[in-house]
């Protein structure tokens, strides 16, 4: 049975390991670590195959796979005295932290860069790997979207990509409340927005998987509804606006890591 450590048992170390006693559930044991205590206590409770560990030296003497999920200042901190060793795979969760670095912290055990998001806990979104690894890609192929990076750099922009989650659900949220605001209920007006964004979504990894791309065109009728939308926000900057946030995402990065 495969064995499985997790240093640092937060929200997404939850995410994870909820997403995989839907795949992985029969064939592994689970180790966590005792912070946080209210995750790894309600994780240990909720699930049969997982157990709270005394220490992190613990979590990585009894586990094949070590997720590393310590806060990134904390890796130096968290990762010093672990007894890790050769033919051990570490997954680091830091985003942020270059691969080599958290390499030469875990060795002789082999690292490789995890960026999960929270969708993982319902098997569903990207789940971006680096470098490729078939253990890993094993653990985590069921659970969303597996992408395998070319490069490094690709997940630091990944990663800036990704900032803009939580305009993705205040776009919902707007549109939710307008519907509201013509006295639809606001149950009904929740379900529209989020399945029709969730069905659009699914439309695009259908295209994804058939090599083909997604023209907006091809979703609207000229003099149409969905046409003036996108018009109107053409023309108001709506869509330049959205390259000029995540521009302005990506200095803030690299301000912070020139530390400026």
């Amino acid at each position: 049975m495969l064995r499985l450590g997790f240093v640092g048992t937060g929200t997404l170390a939850a995410a994870v390991i909820d997403g995989l006693q839907e795949t992985q559930g029969t064939r592994c044991r689970i180790l966590v670590s005792p912070r946080s205590e209210a995750v790894s206590r309600a994780l240990a409770e909720r699930h049969p195959n997982v157990e709270r560990a005394a220490s992190n030296a613990e979590v990585v003497e009894g586990a094949d796979v070590v997720f590393l999920g310590v806060r990134p200042p904390q890796l130096e901190e968290g990762t010093a005295g672990l007894p890790f060793r050769a033919g051990q795979t570490v997954v680091s969760f830091l985003a942020g932290v270059p691969h080599a670095l958290v390499a030469e912290k875990v060795a002789p055990a082999v690292a490789v860069r995890v960026n999960p998001l929270p969708p993982i806990r319902l098997r569903k979104g990207p789940v971006v790997m680096y470098p490729d690894n078939p253990v890993v890609a094993e653990l985590f192929g069921g659970l969303g979207d597996l992408i395998v990076a070319s490069k490094e750099s690709d997940l630091a922009n990944i990663a800036i990509a990704s900032a803009l989650m939580s305009s993705h659900f205040a776009l919902q949220n707007r549109m939710i409340g307008w519907l509201v605001s013509r006295d639809m209920a606001g149950d009904s007006a929740a379900a529209y927005v989020r399945s029709m964004f969730a069905g659009l979504a699914a439309i695009g990894l259908d295209a994804l998987a058939k090599g083909e791309t997604v023209d907006p065109a091809h979703h609207e009728t000229p003099g149409g509804l969905n046409w003036r939308g996108r018009q109107f926000l053409t023309g108001e900057g709506w869509f330049d606006d959205v390259e000029r946030a995540l521009d302005a995402i990506e200095a803030h990065s690299l301000r912070l890591k020139s530390g400026g």
